[in-house]
């Protein structure tokens, strides 16, 4: 079996050359199974677990002897590639399913039921400890967004270099603005919606929102003023409201969410 996230995640660790470390397997999460040692060229890892096939090598690492033979033999990338590479998964992006930690959180901001049903799609990071959200744009993604699972900062990553917010479109002809991405995915049962992940309106969002017949800014309650500005500009280019919350969507009980929901869209 291919664990391609497996050897990233070892070659990521922060390991002192001719080190070791024992740690839980990122694969079967048992406890203090893996080991790790570094020789200084490269890594060696082992999973002790019966029911574990977690084990290898790493590429070998650059050294003094012969870094200067490898940077000869390696073809410089041509500037289009530099500056207009696609955006690529991390390799250490593995199944929601992979982690129950990852799934209780998505069940907790009610972004299950829009994973199951295939509107969303989310991802566990193994390295980083976090939920991500798959940012698409036309079908493809084009960025990503994590939410950590352990406290750590930031709160909320952005993987990629896109100013796509987080959209899920279905079939609705009128849409909702929000903070984040579990509150877009909490309400896409009853309504189009669209994440602007801490960014500002920009023109491009504008132009993907003029297709709707109704835009409702709905962003957490003390951002009344953002809120209000927002609806102002987007006025010009579509009809727009403001709903204004006491609680957070993602939060709000599922009959509570679809009763106010419909308010704004009937």
């Amino acid at each position: 079996m291919s664990y391609t996230w497996v050897k990233t995640f070892i070659e990521d660790l922060a390991l002192q050359p001719n080190g070791r470390l024992r740690m839980d397997c990122p694969s079967c999460h048992k406890k203090n199974t893996l080991s790790v040692s570094d020789d200084g060229y490269q890594r060696m890892y082992n999973c002790f677990s019966a029911n574990c096939d977690v084990k290898g090598v790493t590429g070998k690492r650059l050294t003094p002897t012969n870094s200067r033979t490898v940077f000869e033999k390696k073809s410089e990338p041509s500037v289009k590639h530099k500056v207009y590479c696609d955006f690529q998964l991390p390799t250490t992006f593995v199944p929601l399913s992979r982690n129950q930690k990852a799934i209780d959180y998505v069940r907790s901001v009610n972004s299950y039921q829009a994973y199951l049903d295939n509107r969303v799609d989310i991802m566990y990071d193994i390295r980083f400890d976090r939920v991500a959200f798959l940012v698409k744009d036309k079908g493809k993604v084009v960025d990503a967004v994590g939410r950590t699972l352990n406290n750590s900062k930031p709160k909320w990553y952005r993987y990629g270099k896109s100013n796509n917010g987080f959209i899920v479109h279905n079939k609705f002809s009128h849409i909702f603005i929000v903070e984040d991405c579990p509150s877009a995915c909490s309400v896409c049962s009853f309504v189009s919606a669209k994440a602007l992940l801490g960014t500002n309106l920009l023109d491009n969002h504008i132009d993907k929102l003029k297709k709707y017949d109704k835009v409702i800014v709905a962003l957490d309650k003390d951002a009344t003023n953002k809120a209000l500005e927002m609806s102002r500009k987007i006025s010009q280019h579509v009809n727009c409201s403001v709903a204004f919350l006491t609680e957070d969507l993602k939060n709000l009980k599922d009959t509570d969410r679809e009763r106010f929901v419909r308010k704004y869209i009937n």
